[in-house]
C-alpha cells in the first residue's frame, strides 16, 4: 500500500539536482501542483531528519547531508551480499539444493539473497519474508535474542503454520536452547510441509552477536532430515567464514543488522 506523504516527500527529493541544488517552497509547489501548505509541512519534517537544509539567505532548501550518510550506507550494506554470495554459492553446490541468506526485520526474516541448487528444476523463489518461530533462520535470530525481545515475540502468540509447527512457548524455549548449544537451527516441515531447512548464525566480528543467517532449503522426499543434518557442520563452517569475512565492513554498516 502506497502512501501519499512518503511518495510526496520522495518526490520532493527527486526535484532537487546538480543544475538546481538550491529549491523554494513556491517552485516545488508548482512543479509538483502541491499546496504550499503541504509543500512547507514536508520540508520541515525532512529538515528535522536531516534530509534537507534550509539556506538562511536565500530561504530556499537543499539536499541535506542525512541523505549523503544514507548513500553510503546503501553502498556499503551492498557489501554484505557480495561478501556472502560466493559462499552461499558454494553451499549450494556442495549441498545441491537451494540456499539463502536472511536476515531479521522485527518479528520476521527476511531472505536477501537466493543460490539455487543443482538440482532444482523450476523456478522457486525464496525471497521475502516469514516467521521466526517455524523457519530454520528465524530460529537463530530467537535463540540468541534478549529474553526481553523473545518474551514479546511468545506473549505475541506462535501461529501453526503446519501440523509440526511448535507452538507452545515452552517447547520453542527448549528448541532455542538446542540451537544455542549446537549452533545451528532446524526446520522440518515446521513452516511449509515438505519442506525441510538448516540455518546457521552469522555473526558480527568477535562477537556473538547474529546480524544475519545462511540457510540450505530442500523438499523432504530428497532433504531428508537424514541428509539435512549430514550438512550442519559444512553449513556452520559456511557461516563462519562469511562471520569473519565480515571484518572489512565499516562498523555503521554493521550495525545495521542488529
Amino acid at each position: 500500500m502506497r502512501v501519499q506523504s512518503v511518495d510526496r516527500a520522495v518526490a520532493i527529493l527527486r526535484e532537487f539536482s546538480v543544475d538546481e541544488s538550491l529549491l523554494g517552497v513556491t517552485q516545488l509547489s508548482e512543479r509538483l501542483d502541491l499546496h504550499k501548505s503541504t509543500v512547507h509541512r514536508l520540508l520541515a519534517s525532512l529538515v528535522q531528519r536531516g534530509l534537507v537544509e534550509r539556506d538562511p539567505r536565500s530561504r530556499k532548501h537543499r539536499l541535506g547531508i542525512g541523505l549523503m550518510e544514507l548513500g553510503h550506507t546503501a553502498a556499503n550494506s551492498r557489501k554484505l551480499l557480495e561478501i556472502a554470495q560466493p559462499y552461499v554459492r558454494y553451499l549450494a553446490d556442495k549441498v545441491e539444493e537451494v540456499t539463502y541468506l536472511a536476515v531479521r526485520d522485527k518479528d520476521e526474516m527476511l531472505n536477501l539473497l537466493q543460490v539455487p541448487g543443482p538440482q532444482l528444476v523450476q523456478s522457486v523463489s525464496w525471497l521475502g519474508r516469514g516467521p521466526l518461530h517455524c523457519t530454520a533462520t528465524g530460529k537463530t535470530f530467537l535463540a540468541h535474542m534478549s529474553e526481553d525481545e523473545l518474551k514479546a515475540v511468545l506473549e505475541r502468540g506462535l501461529s501453526p503454520l503446519t501440523e509440526k509447527t511448535i507452538t507452545d512457548p515452552s517447547d520453542l524455549r527448549r528448541e532455542l536452547e538446542r540451537v544455542r548449544e549446537q549452533r545451528f537451527a532446524t526446520s522440518f516441515e515446521e513452516h511449509q510441509e515438505g519442506i525441510n531447512a538448516l540455518a546457521a548464525p552469522i555473526t558480527k566480528p568477535e562477537t556473538d552477536v547474529v546480524i544475519a543467517a545462511v540457510c540450505a532449503v530442500g523438499p523432504t522426499y530428497r532433504f531428508t532430515r537424514d541428509r539435512a543434518m549430514s550438512f550442519a557442520d559444512v553449513v556452520k563452517s559456511i557461516a563462519r567464514e562469511i562471520s569473519q569475512q565480515l571484518g572489512t565492513l565499516p562498523k555503521e554498516v554493521l550495525d545495521l543488522y542488529g
